[in-house]
């Protein structure tokens, strides 16, 4: 189910909602986190029943200690919820704990789990998601980025054009906690009901554009100014921007360069804006950089974006850390002579 479907029903139905546990998946923490603030206020309406909340990362917790916790029935209290993160950094012994203990917990005991993603190969995985309601918190497209920001601006008694949503998404990308912020600093910065007045104060509150920071660090990255590259990523990463856009469009701009280069050995370097369908003067920036790149180069980073795109969709690696891999390694290639 949606992440936003599943919040939805939270809030038409209430705890009574809850009837298995829930696996929320996937790399939109805004869904994550508001999926999980919603039970706790379904589960706990009272602040000081907290004591029976427990919150673990599945990194830092060993097997024997994950079948006690799973196992411990509520505390001066008919509910216990138990939130277990980053299910991805699950090892063997921990998950034949976790699979073994799912079908019997105890009465009153709600389990949440947190993934970025899962390897969808394993045999775990499949046992793990038939025995949970899995939620799936993927990051939106642009226009549904639009249409959530649309609906949360008035919310906050903000009235946006559409050429004033589409700046807010230029400029700080389809992260939902990056925009959720921006729209909440409008709104303190502006008081109820109104608005920046001018460009001048729309770029004053939004500050540097997220969009592009991205294709400077694309640039940098192919460019083999790795260090700029690299701490372009850090910004972008520490902002929320979501790790599959940012490969996405790697993968994109290596794409194009490769068309790019095929036009120029077949004579006709004149139809890569028309081929591409890009502005003429990205079309003159990627017959520039084609010219003086080699088949074998772009070849390479191809089969590097392709193989970190897997490793991400199959959970072998850490998304951060993939994609500082694949900076550096598209540096390295680009620069080779």
């Amino acid at each position: 189910m949606k992440a936003s479907d599943f919040i939805y029903s939270l809030q038409q139905k209430g705890s009574a909602r809850l009837t298995r546990p829930v696996l929320f998946l996937g790399e939109e923490e805004y869904w994550t986190v508001t999926g999980i603030n919603q039970i706790k206020r379904l589960l706990f309406p009272n602040a000081e029943e907290d004591f029976n909340v427990m919150v673990m990362e599945i990194k830092e917790v060993e097997a024997p200690l994950l079948g006690t916790e799973l196992a411990t029935v509520p505390f001066f209290s008919a509910k216990r919820l138990l939130i277990l993160k980053g299910l991805e950094e699950m090892k063997t012994a921990q998950e034949e704990t976790l699979l073994a203990a799912l079908p019997q917990l105890p009465p009153g005991v709600f389990l949440i789990l947190t993934a970025r993603s899962l390897d969808q190969r394993k045999k775990g995985a499949k046992q793990l998601k038939a025995l949970v309601e899995t939620v799936y918190c993927t990051p939106l497209k642009s226009y549904e980025a639009k249409n959530w920001l649309r609906q949360e601006a008035k919310g906050l008694g903000l009235d946006l054009s559409p050429a004033e949503l589409d700046l807010l998404l230029a400029a700080k990308g389809t992260s939902l906690f990056s925009l959720k912020n921006e729209l909440d600093k409008i709104r303190a910065y502006c008081g109820q009901g109104k608005k920046p007045t001018s460009m001048e104060e729309w770029n004053t509150l939004l500050g540097e554009g997220m969009e592009t920071n991205i294709f400077a660090m694309i640039d940098g990255a192919i460019e083999g100014k790795t260090g700029v590259a690299l701490n372009l990523l850090h910004r972008l990463l520490a902002a929320g921007e979501p790790e599959a856009k940012i490969l996405a469009l790697l993968g994109k701009e290596v794409g194009r360069l490769l068309q790019g280069w095929s036009l120029l050995q077949a004579r006709r370097g004149h139809e890569i804006q028309k081929e591409l369908g890009c502005h003429p003067y990205v079309a003159e920036k990627i017959k520039k950089r084609a010219a003086h790149l080699s088949f074998a180069q772009l070849r390479r980073a191809h089969q590097r974006i392709l193989a970190a795109d897997y490793r991400l969709k199959t959970g072998q690696t850490e998304a951060g850390l993939e994609l500082y891999s694949v900076v550096l390694d598209l540096g390295s290639y680009f620069t080779a002579k």
